[in-house]
């Protein structure tokens, strides 16, 4: 096997604490990640063929696992034919969270990217237009292309709700299914909130500064500096929560995606062989609401963001 061949990956899905899984990644000190975290590599660069993907690990020194997280292989078609062409060992890492929490905050992101204006910043209005905001909830039919590929103990699935309750206990299942030594220490941070930056081009200059420091074992640095005072109130001021510019869903729009996303998730359990951490589709209406990575907790009907 090439020293620069990828040993696992992560394949989403969206907006379901892909950036959680990357940044515990990045502390492993047996692993190496891209440095960009999407590469994308077997959903929309495949025609870069291998030599190129393999940049994405080849600097700094061996060590025994390579990989990436992106996202976009989890609805991609030819995504799970590819990767087990490309090495049929990989460690696929599946990244889930509640199909209808999933949606809104799919939309946020988009609104806060700037891709959504207008009228489609109604959440109702919005799924219209864009279908993948249901179509990747689909996770039982897109997994079971890869169960089709993989076999089932090397595909990890891991529920965003679970890790925000555990988060040392969800990192220990990731070491593990590297064998790897549990992390010594765990730098855990809120990931991808639901903020948008004022000022967009200082907002994005401090996080590619953040990232670059973290990249090189800084994260504790870059923590300790963000909480200084007058940096920390500056970096307030830039930010503009999600809430203040997007509606939450009605409840109408919330029973009706909890009906939609019914069969699938039956299929997923059926698919794990155990039950969904998503109180929406428990028997007992009385568990209590659940905090996801990188999120506030979840009040009844307020999708978290």
């Amino acid at each position: 096997m090439s020293e620069t061949r990828a040993t696992f990956i992560g394949i989403g899905a969206q907006k379901c604490a892909s950036t959680w899984l990357y940044d515990i990644l990045r502390q492993c000190p047996g692993v190496t990640v891209s440095d960009e975290k999407e590469v994308d590599f077997f959903s929309y660069y495949f025609d870069r063929g291998y030599e190129w993907y393999g940049r994405h690990f080849a600097a700094g020194p061996a060590r025994p696992h390579r990989g990436e997280i992106s996202p976009s292989y989890l609805i991609h078609p030819d995504a799970p034919a590819r990767a087990a062409a490309y090495n049929p060992a990989l460690r696929i890492f599946v990244t889930l969270r509640d199909p209808v929490d999933r949606a809104f905050s799919n939309h946020l992101h988009e609104v806060r990217k700037g891709h959504v204006s207008g009228r489609n910043l109604v959440f109702e209005t919005a799924l219209a237009n864009n279908p993948l905001y249901l179509d990747q909830g689909r996770y039982a039919t897109h997994l079971q292309r890869w169960l089709a590929r993989f076999p089932r103990d090397r595909v990890h699935v891991l529920f965003q709700e679970e890790i925000g309750r555990d988060r040392i206990g969800a990192a220990r299942l990731v070491t593990d299914a590297l064998d790897l030594a549990p992390l010594g220490t765990l730098l855990d941070r809120r990931s991808n909130e639901s903020v948008r930056y004022r000022n967009r081009r200082v907002g994005e200059w401090l996080w590619r500064a953040g990232h670059a420091a973290r990249g090189k074992g800084l994260g504790g640095v870059v923590e300790r500096v963000k909480a200084v005072p007058g940096i920390r109130q500056l970096h307030a001021l830039n930010r503009e929560p999600m809430k203040a510019v997007v509606a939450p869903m009605t409840p109408a729009t919330e029973a009706r995606l909890t009906e939609h996303f019914a069969a699938e998730v039956a299929a997923l359990e059926a698919l794990l062989g155990r039950p969904v951490p998503w109180p929406r589709y428990r028997s007992s209406p009385s568990n209590p609401a659940e905090t996801p990575a990188g999120g506030e907790a979840k009040a009844p009907h307020a999708p978290a963001h």
